[in-house]
């Protein structure tokens, strides 16, 4: 994934946020509204959101699931 053009660390930050919902790895107790933060805060806090790393990171997401080997709709599920 780091091979890949205009994926840095934001793009890793968020998806690795992301992929612990996905997961069901336990949230951690220190700091549980982080997962709200992963591309940033709507008004600024704690930084703004990041559009293209927004983007970049749902379409990584979309492509993981049109390429998985699961059914129709599993991925229809999968993308809502």
């Amino acid at each position: 994934m780091l091979a890949m053009k205009g994926v840095g660390p934001k793009t890793i930050r968020a998806l690795a946020l992301i992929s612990e919902l996905i997961y069901g790895v336990k949230y951690s107790i220190k700091d549980p509204a982080r997962f709200s933060f992963a591309h940033g805060g709507k008004d600024g806090i704690p930084y703004p959101v990041d559009r293209e790393n927004y983007n970049r990171s749902i379409e990584i997401l979309h492509n993981a699931v049109k390429d998985s080997k699961i059914g129709r709709t599993e991925k229809i599920k999968a993308i809502k």
